[in-house]
């Protein structure tokens, strides 16, 4: 029989390749290929070429000072790279593309600066500070910010979150001045946290408040948020200082006899053109997302929509100037006089509120539990708005780089007249839209700003307090999350089975105590039930007893699926959590239990398989238990086979147990799943009880498998039915 030739290529050599006569006479003096430092490269057959040999190592003489030199280079570029990681601008500066970056971040940074106008006046007015501290926010925060920040379309400065938790600082302090220079010391406290925090790259505190607490306590904030501003809404110019929600109500209906009407129907006027204009939005945008040809005016109508806090301004102070009395006074309540020109130097701690602060430690203590609140909460506010943004864009952000960078530009701006600055996620999502490239767009804000503080603050002199809260009332709306609980409350059931109790205890627990207790108290108190329960599941983490199902091949916990079947001398346990001194003492009891109630209900437990594939580590504490526990299961003739062990615990499991003469774990090998250790248990249950085992060997080689898991059912049945045969069917004893 003809025997037929491998199609498979035969190794390229010297011999079958066609290379030129002088290459093909070399002799078997020349190098060997190991002797070469590159590899021989063949673009196709007849190009082979001999590389170069190595060069001797006595053909360099090393200098003397090359080393030296080498690590003076090596530690130069080092501090380099550090000096560039901290402030990110000598790194995109000098590489900065004028002809294609500029136009669009000049044109975006003064778009958003001109809505930062406009949305710091409502946000000082929520922190309930002087109305010119806002733009003081959007002026020196967001240049510094764009040194040292490493999201191109951040957008820093004040912002609502922020506010709530600062207007929940200062309530108790009456004067409006004494407010305003509070502010600057609270935003030099939190600024000073936050860069603490980033240069020990600590940005993982922001992790304690989880998403259910964020949305308690910032629904609980815009409840106080939408009764405070009922005072600027219906223009109670009388109305008493309150402290407190119920407190507020009640000074509200005290001074609702003095309404100003026509200023609350202008302020719901304007409500009525926020909602419309934000129709509008929502309508242009989902028209141009369509295959064109659009309308000319979809566009400019798409703008005028993102730009609406600016129109109602502008309409606003038109319809106040020309509605004043004959003597020059304004028929509704306005801003008044703000003062011009650019924000002045103050050092924070020598403002006499603050000095007056520090003297007395009136509320210091309070006063700094705040800071690290508003510190935490505008950070994770302005990184969850920036992640947002980097993922849809490609580009990655530092957490530890961004929380440095807004404690930094909190820690200037509190010098020149700014309160704790924040992201927001319209404005970030604003400048993503109109083409913002780079940080230059903070820097081209601060020339919109401060042109405005210089010569158009007089502007604003008619600018009606019923439209600020007009626009507050509208905006914090959307803060309010009904949403949330309602689908906590959805899945109300036990946690075991996937429910969100938890979650909603604490969804409520921080929207009630921020409510009549402040934000301070709600979002302490759920913290504190939040770690709670942490430390709750990793001292009492789930331990269930394993059951096999056979029309999945599987193992599940037989709570829920009590169906699923258990062998005779075998009991199966799957521990699910951490192993450590914290759970050590709760896994003895809770197995010791699971045994005494298998032997109360009259099955004998001989052998305990313990599945560890959700033990990730241990302790000195839970290895000694371990110790404990085998060598008292030992007394009793309790074997015990560990399966699913990975990695640290596997190493550990046997250098502590299965050493010696007499080792505590009866089984040979620790890297075992599941289904191979029930079956070395099952084995070691019937050669006990029937002291040999007919057509069973000792040897793991012999002893048959079970099946995987993509075995058919009938072949599962046929292994089922032999092992019944042979070592006895579920349930006899």
């Amino acid at each position: 029989m003809a025997q037929v030739q491998s199609s498979e290529p035969s190794k390229m050599n010297r011999q079958n390749l066609s290379v030129p006569n002088s290459l093909s006479k070399m002799q078997d003096s020349s190098p060997r290929d190991d002797q070469f430092v590159e590899e021989r490269k063949i673009s196709r057959i007849g190009d082979w070429v001999a590389p170069k040999p190595a060069p001797k190592a006595e053909d360099y003489q090393r200098m003397g000072d090359d080393d030296e030199l080498s690590k003076a280079g090596g530690a130069l570029q080092c501090v380099g790279n550090c000096i560039v990681a901290r402030v990110p601008v000598l790194g995109w500066l000098p590489h900065y593309d004028f002809r294609n970056d500029f136009f669009y971040d000049f044109i975006g940074g003064a778009t958003i600066a001109l809505i930062c106008l406009v949305q710091t006046l409502a946000h000082a007015a929520i922190a309930t500070t002087k109305v010119i501290q806002g733009p003081y926010c959007a002026f020196v925060p967001p240049f510094v910010y764009a040194m040292l920040g490493t999201s191109p379309h951040a957008s820093i400065s004040s912002g609502a979150i922020a506010a709530i938790l600062i207007a929940d600082q200062l309530q108790y302090f009456h004067d409006e001045e004494d407010r305003t220079e509070l502010a600057s010391l609270l935003a030099l406290i939190s600024g000073g946290m936050l860069v603490a925090m980033g240069l020990c790259r600590a940005a993982y505190a922001v992790r304690f408040l989880s998403q259910s607490l964020i949305s308690g306590f910032v629904t609980g904030g815009s409840v106080l948020i939408l009764v405070g501003q009922l005072r600027n809404l219906l223009g109670l110019e009388k109305m008493r200082h309150a402290i407190g929600f119920i407190n507020q109500l009640r000074a509200i209906s005290e001074a609702l006899p003095d309404t100003n009407v026509l200023g609350a129907c202008w302020g719901l006027a304007m409500m009525m053109v926020l909602q419309l204009m934000m129709w509008l939005k929502k309508y242009t945008v989902a028209e141009l997302k369509r295959p064109g040809p659009h309308p000319s005016w979809m566009k400019p109508a798409k703008l005028v929509s993102e730009m609406k806090e600016l129109v109602l301004v502008a309409i606003s102070i038109t319809f106040a100037y020309s509605c004043v009395l004959p003597d020059g006074e304004p028929r509704i309540p306005v801003v008044g006089d703000i003062p011009a020109g650019l924000p002045p130097f103050q050092v924070p701690w020598r403002l006499p509120a603050a000095k007056s602060m520090l003297e007395t430690h009136f509320r210091l203590q309070e006063f700094f539990m705040g800071g690290f609140l508003v510190a935490l909460t505008s950070f994770l506010t302005t990184y969850a708005t920036s992640k947002k943004q980097a993922l849809q864009h490609g580009y990655q952000i530092d957490a530890a780089q961004e929380m440095f960078a807004l404690g930094m530009a909190g820690t200037c701006g509190s010098f020149f007249g700014s309160f704790t600055p924040s992201g927001s996620l319209s404005r970030t999502s604003l400048a993503s839209e109109v083409g913002v490239k780079t940080q230059m767009s903070g820097l081209m804000k601060i020339v919109v700003v401060g042109t405005s503080l210089k010569f158009f603050t007089p502007v604003l002199y008619y600018l009606p307090k019923s439209t600020l809260a007009a626009i507050i009332l509208r905006s914090t709306w959307q803060l309010v999350d009904m949403q949330t609980p309602t689908t906590l409350w959805a899945s109300w059931k036990p946690y075991h089975q996937g429910g969100m109790r938890r979650d909603f205890v604490v969804w409520w627990i921080a929207f009630i105590l921020t409510i009549f207790f402040g934000v301070l108290w709600g979002i302490g108190i759920a913290v504190l039930v939040s770690i709670a329960m942490i430390v709750h599941d990793a001292a009492v983490p789930r331990a269930v007893t394993l059951g096999y199902i056979e029309s999945n091949s599987i193992w599940r916990d037989q709570e829920v699926w009590p169906e699923g079947r258990t062998y005779p001398g075998v009991l199966i346990v799957e521990f699910r959590g951490p192993l450590s001194f914290a759970s050590a003492d709760w896994f003895m009891e809770e197995l010791e239990r699971k045994r005494l109630m298998e032997e109360k209900a009259g099955r004998k437990v001989e052998v305990l398989v313990l599945s560890f594939g959700s033990v990730h580590d241990l302790d000195k504490t839970a290895i000694e238990m371990l110790r404990d526990l085998f060598t008292e299961w030992r007394k009793r003739s309790i074997s015990c086979i560990i399966a699913e062990a990975k990695s640290r615990v596997r190493l550990l499991l046997e250098e502590h147990f299965a050493v010696g003469a007499k080792p505590l774990l009866d089984q040979r090998k620790f890297m075992i799943n599941l289904d191979g250790a029930v079956e070395e248990a099952r084995f070691m249950v019937a050669k006990r009880r029937k002291g040999a085992v007919p057509g069973l060997s000792q040897d793991d080689s012999v002893r048959p498998s079970r099946p995987g898991n993509g075995a058919s059912i009938r072949q599962q049945a046929i292994h089922e039915s032999e092992w019944d045969a042979r070592i006895g069917r579920p349930g006899d004893e």
